[in-house]
């Protein structure tokens, strides 16, 4: 992250400071500093990886409605009455009615 000429000048300021006042605590942010060096970061690193997420997500959704579609198709096709002996579909009836004399 770059900062403004002004804001260098008034951090340098600030960090000149703490190191006159306290010069172990500078002597452990140099030893963190040398340690954990600042990684300049990618510009679009942050915006590559939410798109990512958003690719992935499409993904996931676009194979749960293709699986919803398949199992609507399955579960809800008709079921073919069964064939009689000679191949010709069943003459039983559907339901039997029931007379009950009054």
């Amino acid at each position: 992250m770059s900062y403004s000429t002004d804001d260098q000048r008034i951090l340098g300021e600030i960090e000149r400071g703490l190191t006159r006042d306290d010069p172990a605590l500078a002597a452990l942010i140099d030893t963190l500093n040398q340690q954990f060096p600042e990684i300049p970061e990618r510009p679009g690193a942050a915006r590559s990886a939410h798109r990512n997420s958003r690719v992935v997500a499409a993904v996931v959704l676009t194979v749960i409605a293709v699986l919803a579609l398949i199992l609507t198709a399955i579960l809800g096709a008709t079921p073919t009455p069964p064939a009689g002996e000679d191949g010709s579909p069943s003459s039983r009836p559907a339901a039997m009615a029931v007379h009950l004399a009054p």
